[in-house]
């Protein structure tokens, strides 16, 4: 049974309107399953503050930096700075990825048309970057096969990885499955994927993401 994919389905059934975790998805944490990549730590049967943590590959020296696992989310209110989480975000974010190791995370977001969009929230200590990444389930994997390390750490998402560093180690075997499974092909950048590179608490941006965040922070 696929630990990590009950994890983000039981956050998935706190969100309104019987909003499902995307098929592409689905498929993804199956593969990471079935190639041997989900590691859950030892606890208590039924421990609610044990969770599962999946990867796209072993090595840690292979872009992209991703750790896929509902454990941000028990203290998302924190990213807020708020002492408890309130209805509106609960009801709207679903932490579901680590992005590098400076606690940046990924999450799904409910934008104001109920639409689910893939967003990105910097660490603040860390990475700022917070906007949409991916409209969509499919263009984050797409966004995922380009390769980038740390994806708070891009400085300029019209420069491919490689540009950005020469020995930069792409995982092939993830791309040739992402080819073979959606048809998608890697693209060289994300300049055509994220649009509006806003950092937290950026007032002058048109990233729909960072403007709700702005209105979520306590005053």
């Amino acid at each position: 049974m696929n630990g990590l994919l009950m994890d983000l389905k039981k956050e998935f059934e706190k969100l309104p309107c019987d909003i499902n975790v995307p098929e592409e998805i689905e498929r993804l944490y199956q593969w990471i399953e079935q190639n041997g990549l989900i590691e859950t730590p030892k606890g208590m049967v039924g421990d609610p503050t044990i969770y599962n943590y999946g990867r796209i590959s072993p090595d840690y020296e292979i872009n992209p930096d991703i750790t896929f696992t509902t454990s941000g989310q028990k203290g998302i209110n924190y990213w807020f700075d708020l002492e408890e989480i309130t209805d509106e975000i609960s009801s709207r974010l679903v932490s579901f990825a680590e992005s590098g190791f400076d606690g940046s995370q990924l999450a799904f977001w409910l934008d104001d048309n109920k639409e689910l969009r893939v967003v990105h929230m910097g660490s603040g200590s860390g990475s700022m970057l917070c906007c949409v990444i991916a409209n969509n389930a499919k263009e984050f994997l797409s966004l995922l096969s380009i390769g980038y390390g740390q994806l708070g750490d891009v400085y300029d998402f019209s420069s491919s990885p490689e540009e950005m560093d020469k020995h930069v180690k792409i995982n092939h075997s993830f791309v040739d499955w992402l080819d073979g499974s959606f048809g998608i092909k890697r693209p060289r950048d994300a300049s055509g994927i994220i649009k509006e590179k806003a950092k937290i608490g950026d007032e002058n941006t048109k990233d729909l993401f960072c403007l709700w965040c702005n209105k979520q922070f306590e005053n």
